[in-house]
Parts: structure tokens; sequence; C-alpha cells
């Protein structure tokens, strides 16, 4: 019976949309987290006609249920919070900090907390270097970092700042096509494009914040809601297809 594999799918699309969900609700504190959402698509269609010869047959198409399609990302932005911490950055506008990984290669995130090692490189809290080697001097008293991204120090006995670095910000021209590495980093696939260094002029690096989730809680307990009903319905299905048999297995008696 068709309805039988046609709700099964519908169970198994349900079940990876309250996954994602549940994930969503799990990074409702991360920061810097992006939401996901479950995209979905139909599967193939059986043509059913009908009608005798010489007469006009109906067409119908009977559907084959439903598959996902992928995963989406929204790449939008979540709350800024001030931490007052001069070592915790937020990106006000569109862009990622670009770090470096432990295999030489290039990641990306919107967690902007970060610290100074032991030997004064400037690092995200993951350990990951933040591009561009930027290293605090020993005797700095404080740092300072503009909203262009340029990172001076104060040194014990200077009454001038001392630029030390430059904070990257790359852009892509397809966010939602960044893959993620876990650990609040990202990495270019072809479908994100190349990174684009630079903020744009319209993308402000702000010293002591930290930007939160982008998960609306209100909206997830909705969509989790639906998802629930979704899935009782498609068992509901199932068991309908199976007393259904039942009956017609039933008939010699």
């Amino acid at each position: 019976m068709k309805a039988l594999h046609v709700a099964a799918s519908g169970m198994s699309a349900q079940q990876t949309q309250l996954d994602t969900i549940a994930n969503n609700m799990a990074n409702v504190s991360t920061t810097g987290f992006k939401r996901s959402q479950g995209a979905f698509e139909d599967l193939l269609y059986q043509e059913v006609t009908s009608g005798g010869q010489g007469e006009i047959l109906s067409r119908s198409e009977v559907g084959g249920g439903v598959r996902l399609a992928g995963l989406t990302r929204d790449h939008g932005m979540g709350a800024l919070k001030q931490t007052g911490d001069s070592l915790h950055v937020a990106l006000n506008g569109e862009g990622y900090l670009v770090l470096e990984d432990y295999n030489g290669g290039q990641a990306y995130t919107r967690d902007g907390t970060l610290m100074v090692d032991g030997e004064g490189t400037l690092r995200h809290v993951a350990g990951h270097r933040v591009a561009g080697d930027i290293r605090v001097p020993p005797d700095a008293v404080s740092i300072t970092i503009a909203q262009d991204g340029t990172v001076s120090a104060r040194l014990r006995e200077d009454v001038d700042d001392t630029v030390i670095g430059q904070i990257e910000v790359a852009r892509f021209a397809n966010p939602a096509g960044l893959r993620s590495l876990g650990g609040n980093g990202f990495a270019e696939t072809p479908a994100s494009g190349q990174p684009i260094l630079g903020t744009d002029g319209e993308t402000q690096v702000m010293q002591g914040f930290l930007e939160g989730s982008n998960v609306d809680v209100a909206e997830e307990l909705v969509s989790l809601i639906v998802a629930q009903r979704a899935y009782e319905l498609n068992s509901k299905v199932i068991q309908a297809a199976d007393e259904a048999m039942g009956v017609a297995a039933n008939l010699k008696r």
C-alpha cells in the first residue's frame, strides 16, 4: 500500500525538522549562533488514468511523499550584548571575523570572544589565531579596537597608543552557502563564493560587545508544535493503512 511509504517519508522528514529545531533551541544562548531550518520537496508522482475505450481519460497524479532537500541557515544578525570586556568584539553589519585554524586554513565566525595567549598572540576562545598575527606586547596596559578593526595597545611607559595589527573581516556573496565547522566557525564553499576582505565602510567592529544567537524562542516553539503534530498525523496514516490491509486480509473469513 502506497500510503505506508508516503506516510513513512513524512515521519522521516518531520523527524529531521524536530532535530533541527532541537539544535536551534539548544543554542539559544550560544554566541554568534545562526539558526537552521529544513527545506523539503515532494517526490515523484505516479500518473493514474481512468476511463474506458473511446472515452476521455481523466488524468490524475498520486504523490510519492516528501524528502529533505537541504538545511538552510539563517545568517541574520543577532542582538548585540554589551560585556565591557576589551577583548570582546561584535560585528555590527555583514561579515565574519577571519581566523586561522590549526591546519593553516581559514575559518570564519561571528563569535568575537577573543583572548591573548601566553605569547601575546590574539586568539579566538576556541584557540584559533586571529588572522593578521596580532601580538600584544607584554607591557601593554590596555587594548583598543577601533570600528574599522585597527588594534592598538597602550604601553606602560607611553602616552599614545601603538597600532599592533588589524582585525580582518570577510564578506561573502552567499553566506547561506558557508559550511558549519562547529565551534561557532564556518568554512567557505563553492556555493558561498570566495571571501571578500574588508568592511566595505558599513560593517563596524564593536569593542566590548558580543553578538547573541538569532534564535527566536517563540518562533521555534510554534515550529516545534507544527512538526510534532505533523509527525503524529503521519503516524495516524500508517495506522489507518495497516487497519485497511487488516480488513482486506480478513475478507475470506
